[in-house]
């Protein structure tokens, strides 16, 4: 069935501009949802404010931006976007126009619309992108500002080259960064000539935006920069300011097809000094590191992000560099293992405690990495210290703490064997059966190296349950009722406590309801239609279950244990 469309009315919608102004106008017709006839509404729009007696553009601009919030400003300014290109009006009032809402949109993503729309109003006549350029170097802040719009969407790259051999900052630096966005054609050799003479700067603010521009035309045409760049880079990032540390993750991130090795190499080494508080430049570094991983240079990446966490102190974690670590583990399981591999052996305490928060999770069913050969370390006391390190921290997720034992069995040096196997044995083997002891039977049945090891392991457990069993009814190991009934209160009182945190700290509270599901097997959710009727939808619940397990040693001898994973967790490694 087609929807009638409403023709707009010409002189109601002149009357309109004139009493109400052109932006209360468009968020009238927004909030009367009559966007599906848009094309002929604008087009409207610019033959009334085209007219010689048009009312300007910016009546009552001021009240009206006032009133617009949210979403209602950004239709307007999407709307107003359309329409700036079909204008004809004087330069100085499109500017300070496109400037309040500019403004007004601060600093969303999608507050940008207006300048690009004033640079296809520039394209619709050369002599308006002329009038820009001519403001702008009489000192127009307003004109300014979009030099870098105006010479870029027009290409031009002769108007660019005058501004950047100018003397007016502002302009200068908007028009390097132009020169660095165009596409430059036969001009490149040239654009790049003028490019190296500016990174040779003093001023390492000027020298940041010619390196920049740079490395961006070259990555534009898939070429790496000129090698004669990198010695300006170097001595620029040598000063490890926050805008030279920026630089380098922008460079890794967007602009990476122009940068050589040693450049690569320069920003890893830049970006490893980023201060903690940078979160937008600790951003970028993320957005870098994960398309470093797919191009393959997994092993930068990893040393840069033990680097990270160990110089920030566990200031800055994983949890900043998910895509990163995202990327790693899709990669492959053996990227990520060398990845565990090379944290636990040569990183501090801050990266091992990052490392085993992520991969030590309950529920698995076997480890969430595997250890290829050619991550171990090649000497035997190296090999026993990343082995006493992955038990003592992943020690909470037996599975993840067997994996690189087994892997020295399998491809490590056999005169630490039965250090290994003791190590598996005692604590891992002693706290857990269950999920642990099921896969070192299949590490056994599928003929896994020091099978007659494991499997005397497997037999001393089962001897060491037997002589457990029935411990449980002697009575001078079991608690008073007192202590019970101090341990349950104990327990309520925390969980009351953590419930009401959260309760208080959550940011849903406010956005659904609260509803509590007792006992049922199914829920009822009132579905209102908007016109006076409801129907209740039914969902079946579905039961759902994760197992863990208690380690055996936390119960019959808690501070032993604590000792024991302490002391493999802090350790130092042996001097060579």
């Amino acid at each position: 069935m087609a929807i009638e469309r409403t023709p707009v009315d010409e002189t109601e919608l002149a009357t309109q501009l004139r009493t109400r102004g052109l932006i209360r106008t468009i968020a009238d017709r927004g909030r009367r949802r009559l966007d599906d006839n848009r094309s002929e509404l604008i087009e409207t729009l610019a033959t009334i404010l085209n007219a010689t007696d048009a009312p300007p553009i910016d009546l009552h601009i001021d009240d009206a931006l006032t009133e617009l919030e949210g979403p209602r400003f950004f239709f307007a300014q999407h709307v107003l976007c359309d329409l700036i290109p079909l204008l004809n009006v004087d330069l100085d009032v499109l500017l300070a126009f496109i400037t309040r809402l500019l403004d007004t949109g601060g600093n969303d993503l999608a507050a940008g619309g207006p300048s690009t729309a004033f640079g296809e109003w520039t394209k619709k006549d050369p002599a308006r992108s002329s009038k820009v350029y001519e403001a702008a170097r009489t000192g127009d802040n307003l004109a300014v500002r979009q030099i870098f719009t105006v010479l870029l969407m027009n290409a031009d790259v002769e108007e660019s080259l005058i501004f950047v051999r100018a003397d007016q900052q502002e302009a200068k630096l908007a028009a390097i960064s132009a020169l660095g966005a165009m596409e430059l054609g036969e001009r490149y050799s040239e654009v790049l000539d003028t490019l190296l003479q500016g990174a040779s700067s003093d001023d390492d603010g000027v020298a940041l935006r010619f390196l920049e521009a740079a490395y961006r035309a070259a990555a534009k045409r898939k070429v790496y920069a000129p090698g004669s760049f990198d010695e300006h880079l170097e001595r620029v990032l040598r000063t490890l300011s926050p805008y030279a540390i920026h630089l380098a993750a922008d460079l890794l991130w967007r602009y990476r097809e122009g940068l050589t090795e040693n450049a690569i190499d320069l920003c890893l080494y830049a970006v490893a000094d980023v201060d903690p508080d940078n979160t937008g430049t600790i951003s970028h570094i993320d957005h870098a590191s994960y398309q470093l991983v797919k191009d393959g240079r997994a092993e930068q990446v990893i040393r840069l992000l033990g680097e990270l966490i160990d110089r920030s102190k566990g200031r800055i974690t994983l949890d900043a560099f998910q895509s990163t670590y995202h990327a790693l583990t899709h990669a492959g399981s053996d990227v990520l293992g060398s990845a565990v591999v090379y944290w636990l052996l040569n990183g501090d305490v801050y990266t091992r405690k990052c490392v085993a928060n992520e991969v030590c999770s309950v529920g698995n069913d076997g480890p969430p990495f595997s250890i290829p050969k050619t991550s171990l370390p090649t000497d035997s006391s190296d090999q026993l210290f990343l082995c006493r390190k992955a038990v003592g921290w992943f020690f909470i997720d037996p599975l993840a703490a067997v994996a690189i034992p087994l892997s020295v069995l399998r491809d490590g040096c056999q005169d630490i064997a039965s250090e290994v196997l003791n190590l598996i044995y005692a604590p891992l083997l002693l706290s857990y059966g269950g999920k642990l002891k099921d896969y070192l039977e299949r590490y056994v049945e599928s003929g896994g190296a020091n099978g007659s090891g494991i499997t005397e392991l497997l037999a001393r457990k089962s001897a060491f349950n037997d002589a457990m069993e029935g411990i449980e009814y002697l009575v001078e190991l079991h608690p008073s009722e007192r202590q019970r009934e101090t341990e349950r209160v104990q327990w309520n009182e925390q969980m009351e406590r953590g419930m009401e945190q959260g309760e208080r700290e959550s940011i849903f509270g406010n956005l659904f309801t609260k509803q509590y599901i007792l006992y049922g097997r199914s829920s009822l959710t009132p579905i209102h239609t908007g016109e006076g009727a409801t129907h209740l939808t039914q969902n079946e619940m579905k039961s759902f279950s994760i197992s863990s397990e208690l380690p055996f040693l936390n119960i019959v001898d808690p501070i032993g244990l604590d000792h024991l994973l302490v002391h493999l967790k802090l350790e130092p490694r042996a001097q060579r």
